[in-house]
């Protein structure tokens, strides 16, 4: 397949059930063992019975709630701290057993492993640490890790290290208040990035 989906025209698998792939359908079947089959199907009836009236937050608890995950564990950046503070509330009052790290776990200074710091001139910038956060997760027996507003890389870290299922709540962007499809929306954006379509003004 030559994975350019983003470029189809028609995108008639969605509409009218058109198969580019040559791919038949057992081997997709044979493809999910039984843990993703539950997984596909908690997802699907979130999807189903939810669609477009809960937001990603509830989203996220009705899934775990299907899936019958009692213990829930975040993976957070330090500078979402307050949002993080509500975000564990919530499970919590959603009857969830909650855990949260935070990135800069350990508080190693990013100089010990000749890592760039955001101010040069402080004496201690504590790294980010995502591998030890979803370390410390599991030693709390975490069935379901949630990335919250972590770094690009330390993301792509932390979910490579988790053990079990991983979702993503909040994908940070601080210059678009957390939400990177800002610039995808903006006309200010798509010019300044060079993405406006031919025409568009």
């Amino acid at each position: 397949m030559k994975c350019n989906c983003a470029e189809c025209a028609t995108h008639a698998c969605y509409t009218k059930g058109a198969n580019c792939t040559k791919v038949d359908l057992e081997t997709v079947r044979n493809a999910y063992n039984e843990e993703e089959l539950q997984i596909m199907r908690a997802a699907a009836y979130v999807e189903g019975t939810f669609y477009s009236n809960i937001t990603r937050l509830q989203e996220t608890a009705e899934f775990a709630k299907a899936m019958k995950y009692k213990k829930l564990g975040m993976a957070f950046c330090i500078g979402l701290n307050k949002e993080a503070h509500y975000i564990a509330k919530y499970f919590n009052k959603q009857g969830f057993e909650f855990f949260s790290v935070c990135c800069k776990n350990c508080s190693f200074p990013k100089k010990e492993l000749g890592l760039k710091q955001v101010k040069p001139e402080l004496e201690h910038e504590a790294m980010c640490n995502p591998k030890f956060q979803a370390k410390f997760l599991e030693e709390n027996g975490v069935e379901l890790y949630i990335s919250c507003g972590l770094c690009v890389g330390h993301d792509t870290l932390f979910n490579k290290s988790c053990p079990g299922p991983v979702t993503t709540l909040v994908v940070k962007d601080r210059l678009l208040a957390h939400n990177p499809l800002g610039a995808i929306y903006s006309r200010y954006w798509k010019r300044k990035l060079g993405i406006m379509d031919d025409g568009e003004v």
